[in-house]
């Protein structure tokens, strides 16, 4: 028996609608193909039955129009897939090719001789997955609580690890920003728990060739290169200005009488201005962070003879003993960490 001329008619229109379904990506084809093409034959099928025949012109317009817009959509996602997968590809490869470095880290912290608590604290955080260590870096806080507010010991805890988190969190490629992005976190969390409370902060990453600082109040970070010692970050404080604008020499300062008061801390003021530096590092750099409870009785001279005496554990050690010897006036905390470099991975 001859076939009818609808039947021929409907076999032609999906054989048609087959073929143009050819013109989507290959994995959208074996996802939705075989629903559309259901779809299709659904729609026809109903248009036949009421003898509608320019129902069929407009559904034959609409899948004209339809093929036109989505075929363009689906193969730029699939371009789109591709061309991100490449790129993670490629970025993985290239933080092969950032300097890789083993650190020898040593920290400390002390109540010294006068104060009743230490209201310092401090975080190294190092992680353990190489594709971070390589693009964010390894990280190093130290916060003094200011012993003139309430709860010091709180706002310099909850400063290294509200900073510790942030940073970490912020997917930002730009090691500057994140840091700085950190701190002002930090400032905003201390504030959300006591307006009265503050802290001072240092905190330092360390990613490829280049220590990136933040720096908020007096606690200071150092680079130290062959027994030469330089400050990084610059103190926000009385005598520090009046140093930097030539009224007081850096010994007067030391002997200041408002050589303690800051110009500047994290937790009481709703927005903090966050100095931000960089230094490059070398085989063989020590970086140290410290607060005024060391570098305020210990020469720059001083820091660096026993760091180039000592390894880092015991001259994080020799740095507390030494400004405990000139009386410890104040909490004393300091984190050494010395830089090697190691080749990138083949």
């Amino acid at each position: 028996m001859a076939s009818s001329p609808s039947k021929r008619s409907s076999s032609l229109s999906e054989r048609l609608y087959c073929l143009l379904l050819l013109s989507y990506p290959a994995k959208f084809r074996e996802g939705y193909g075989n629903e559309m093409l259901q779809t299709f034959r659904c729609y026809r099928q109903e248009l036949l039955l009421k003898d509608d025949k320019w129902g069929v012109a407009r559904l034959w317009s609409f899948v004209a129009y339809d093929l036109t817009k989505t075929v363009f959509i689906e193969h730029w996602k699939e371009f789109d897939t591709h061309l991100k997968r490449f790129l993670a590809i490629s970025e993985r490869k290239n933080t092969t090719l950032i300097p890789q470095f083993s650190l020898n880290v040593a920290q400390h912290t002390d109540i010294g001789r006068i104060r009743e608590s230490n209201e310092d604290n401090l975080a190294s955080v190092i992680p353990a997955d190489p594709e971070v260590l390589a693009s964010k870096g390894a990280l190093f806080v130290v916060a003094d609580g200011l012993g003139g507010h309430k709860k010091g010991e709180v706002a310099s805890d909850i400063a290294v690890r509200s900073i510790s988190d942030t940073y970490y969190q912020d997917k930002h490629n730009e090691i500057p920003f994140s840091l700085q992005q950190a701190v002002q976190q930090a400032n905003r969390n201390i504030r959300d728990v006591n307006s009265e409370m503050g802290t001072t902060c240092v905190a330092a990453v360390l990613q490829g060739d280049t220590a990136f600082i933040a720096n908020v109040g007096d606690s200071r970070a150092y680079i130290i290169r062959n027994g030469s010692v330089k400050q990084i970050s610059q103190d926000h404080s009385i005598v520090a200005d009046e140093v930097r604008a030539g009224l007081i020499t850096a010994e007067q300062a030391r002997d200041h009488p408002q050589r303690n008061i800051i110009t500047r801390c994290l937790g009481t003021k709703t927005e903090v201005e966050v100095d931000i530096f960089s230094e490059k590092v070398q085989e063989g750099d020590l970086l140290v962070l410290c607060t005024d409870g060391l570098s305020a009785v210990v020469t720059d001279e001083e820091l660096g003879a026993i760091l180039q005496q000592f390894q880092p554990q015991d001259s994080a050690y020799q740095l507390i003993e030494r400004a405990n010897e000139q009386g410890g006036p104040d909490n004393i905390t300091a984190i050494v960490v010395q830089v090697s470099h190691v080749s990138p991975a083949a």
